[in-house]
């Protein structure tokens, strides 16, 4: 690595301690959807005998929350409650959805919610109402048949991760209200898996550090988040990225999934940020499909991730233009600054306020008017040898 990637390195490092939100907040989520399994797992629950198992899934999962944008969002805690013990022929996706909102309705009057919870096409929302603006999407789920997951397989899923394939509610799914084998598939712990295992080579100085320091007792105790890898980090500054771009048309912005499966696909195991960045970006555009499924989720490849782009033509070329954009973006991270071009660099493609102590040691180029002048010799008495002449 030259001296130009290292600082371009160290930039882009300072810029994601900026946007990054702090450990509090992911322990809290943690806490937050640990409360709900308890909940659901208490003496006189109503679902505890069908096995619930929460576990989180999206970005607090992946370990690449960023900070929102604009002061009035929020943060989005995504997670799963997947009955373990109920199949397809016990109930509908419509009965299954009420069975868990009404515990998670009651679980909002116990916990003194300002507000009920509110339901989604395919969730329950829950929004907390304090310092941290957090609001958790409840996806209710259940095991799916060992059919769809030998299907998988054939597919070339790895067997250890298609046998977490679940089966979720989708209020606008046509058999929606009938029991039936028909219901909309996910496999979020699968997904999981694949994305830590593009990096896991990469996180284990992180997770002997942190065994070291005796932070964690053991390996599986350590959450994903806490693995801090460059391919984390380059998904943090690339949604950055994206939400400043399309913050006036945010509805063209390419979804996180997309950044994120294209990153994890691209990534091969480099050791420094800017060089993940930029070679990320460099290779992403292959694993773009010419054709249906464009963008095929990796556990399970009949779905598509950018099957949006066939119904809205404004998607896909909203995706190559953020695609160039970022990649001239990131070059530029690696180009001479003074510290108030770097500081507006910052703001400009980042919205990041960058301090000035921190710009001041990441510039390499000093203002015009701190430039020393050129060196002067100047001779007290100098000697004349032509004055007599």
């Amino acid at each position: 690595m030259n001296a130009d990637h290292r600082l371009a390195t160290r930039r882009a490092e300072a810029l994601v301690e900026l946007l990054d939100i702090p450990e509090s907040y992911y322990r809290l989520a943690a806490e937050r959807y640990a409360s709900v399994s308890e909940w659901l797992h208490r003496p006189d629950s109503a679902v505890a005998r069908y096995g619930p198992a929460v576990y989180a899934q999206g970005s607090f999962r992946y370990g690449t929350v960023i900070r929102p944008l604009f002061r009035s969002d929020e943060y989005d805690i995504d997670i799963v409650n997947e009955f373990l013990w109920l199949t397809k022929a016990h109930m509908s996706q419509k009965e299954l959805k009420a069975l868990l909102g009404d515990e998670i309705k009651a679980y909002a009057v116990a916990k003194k919610f300002n507000h009920a919870p509110e339901e989604k096409n395919r969730c329950w929302r829950l929004d907390y109402a304090d310092t941290v603006k957090f609001h958790m999407d409840i996806l209710p789920g259940i095991p799916e048949d060992e059919v769809f997951k030998r299907r998988l397989v054939e597919f070339k899923v790895p067997m250890e991760l298609a046998a977490l394939a679940i089966a979720i509610t989708d209020r606008r799914h046509e058999k929606y209200a009938v029991v039936d084998q028909e219901w909309p598939r996910s496999n979020p712990r699968g997904f999981a898996g694949w994305f830590e295992g593009r990096m896991r080579v990469q996180a284990q100085a992180r997770i002997a550090d942190l065994l070291a320091r005796r932070v964690y007792s053991k390996a599986d105790d350590i959450p994903t988040w806490e693995w801090k890898t460059p391919l984390q980090r380059a998904i943090q500054v690339l949604k950055r990225h994206r939400d400043v771009m399309f913050r006036e048309n945010c509805d063209i912005a390419p979804i996180s999934m997309i950044l994120t499966t294209l990153s994890a696909h691209a990534y091969e195991g480099e050791p420094g940020l800017f060089e993940a960045l930029t070679n990320v970006l460099d290779r992403m555009p292959k694993f773009v499909r010419q054709k249906a499924p464009r963008i095929p989720n990796p556990v399970n490849p009949a779905e598509d991730f950018a099957d949006r782009w066939a119904s809205d033509k404004r998607l896909e070329p909203a995706f190559w233009n953020w695609h160039t954009q970022a990649s001239a973006d990131v070059a530029a991270l690696a180009i001479p600054y003074t510290m108030k071009k770097l500081q507006e660099f910052s703001h400009q493609k980042l919205r990041l306020d960058m301090p000035g102590d921190i710009a001041e040691v990441l510039a390499d180029v000093l203002p015009a008017e701190a430039k020393p002048a050129r060196p002067s010799v100047v001779i007290a008495s100098p000697p004349r040898p032509w004055a007599n002449r």
